[in-house]
């Protein structure tokens, strides 16, 4: 009798024995579907830019599914792109990504996009502060506005009621979102610029030189500003991957940025394809540029490689060029998740996935 009592007490104590050791091996390891790379230690980045996605029509579990996509492919990082109205027509939307991706260990961070015509992004919209400050707007030579095909007017860098918006707007940002950091997507003001302040500042006659140091400077103030309120947010900056050595020499030379790199196909120069724009491309010495200028600033690199808006006969050149490009030093490398205007997303999101498992 005594025995089996004994039996009966050992194996209960077996039992809860295993039980317990069973929940702390459970809490140490990553939940289904959680982001490897959060236990990797080279602190490297994998964004997925979610441009738009359920903004306004927002179906929670939806938007679930996406992010636990992009988590099994090992993203630990997500953008959003944040327009000037958000603030009044997304505001819970945003804020529900933001929660869910938070619970799969993924830091989301901000795109301002379209702010006063200035940046990239997503839509293509006209800046509301833009088109209600015309005294901001660039000018052409003869006293006309600057216009563009994509979303209009833009305002001016040298203008102190830009700078003054885009302190407003990036406080405004951080006191309603929880992101982890900001990303200037493609800065559009590297053109010459003769609106009046443009010519206060710089002359009668600036030369490109001159326009792109006001953007160091006034991306240098505005970064001076972000770390002086909140120095634990990250900021990144990138450009086209078609500029010139001295742009981006000098664009790399802004303060106070944690990244800093290009965009462009993940392809080379001479393997053709469909560009936004001729040398837009991120293999070889073209993306390297970036890189190294990147490196001699004492700043991170980053990469987004466009799989957006791409034909269906370039999809060779992109199965042939994300491997080649995996292997390049990228510090933080950004795609897009299910792009716009392609014509099979599912076959090119399928490669895309395939290759970022290598992502190391």
């Amino acid at each position: 009798m005594r025995k089996k009592i004994f039996c009966f007490i050992f194996s209960v104590f077996l039992l809860l024995l295993f039980s317990i050791f069973g929940c702390i091996q459970k809490d140490t390891l990553p939940r289904a579907g959680f982001n490897k790379l959060q236990y990797r230690e080279s602190g490297k980045y994998l964004n997925a830019l979610y441009y738009r996605a359920h903004m306004y029509t927002m179906v929670p579990s939806q938007i679930r599914e996406d992010l636990n996509w992009m988590a099994k492919a090992g993203t630990n990082a997500i953008s959003l792109a944040i327009l000037e109205q958000d603030f009044d027509a997304a505001y819970e939307n945003i804020e529900f990504i933001i929660k869910e991706a938070n619970k799969l260990g993924m830091d989301v961070f901000a795109v301002p996009s379209r702010w006063g015509g200035m940046l990239a992004g997503s839509p293509k919209v006209p800046s509301v502060f833009t088109t209600r400050n015309p005294q901001t707007w660039v000018l052409n030579k003869d006293g006309s506005a600057f216009d563009t095909s994509i979303s209009g007017r833009i305002s001016s860098i040298h203008h102190p009621d830009t700078y003054l918006f885009f302190e407003k707007m990036v406080d405004k940002l951080f006191s309603t979102w929880n992101f982890k950091g900001i990303i200037w997507d493609e800065p559009k003001t590297l053109d010459l610029d003769y609106s009046p302040e443009a010519i206060k500042n710089l002359g009668a006659n600036p030369t490109i030189e001159q326009q792109v140091q006001a953007n160091v400077n006034f991306y240098s103030r505005l970064n001076e500003h972000i770390k002086s309120r909140y120095p634990e947010k990250i900021i990144s900056l990138f450009m086209y991957a078609s500029f010139d050595d001295k742009t981006v020499s000098k664009m790399a030379e802004i303060k106070n940025l944690d990244y800093f790199g290009a965009d462009g196909r993940p392809w080379g120069n001479a393997d053709g394809g469909k560009l936004e724009r001729e040398g837009k491309t991120l293999l070889g010495t073209q993306g390297q540029r970036f890189i190294d200028a990147a490196h001699a600033n004492n700043t991170k690199s980053l990469f987004l490689m466009e799989n957006h808006n791409m034909l269906d006969e370039d999809i060779p050149l992109l199965e042939k060029g994300m491997p080649q490009l995996l292997k390049m030093d990228i510090d933080q490398l950004i795609y897009y998740y299910y792009p716009r205007n392609i014509e099979d997303p599912d076959r090119i999101m399928n490669i895309i996935r395939k290759n970022l498992l290598d992502y190391r």
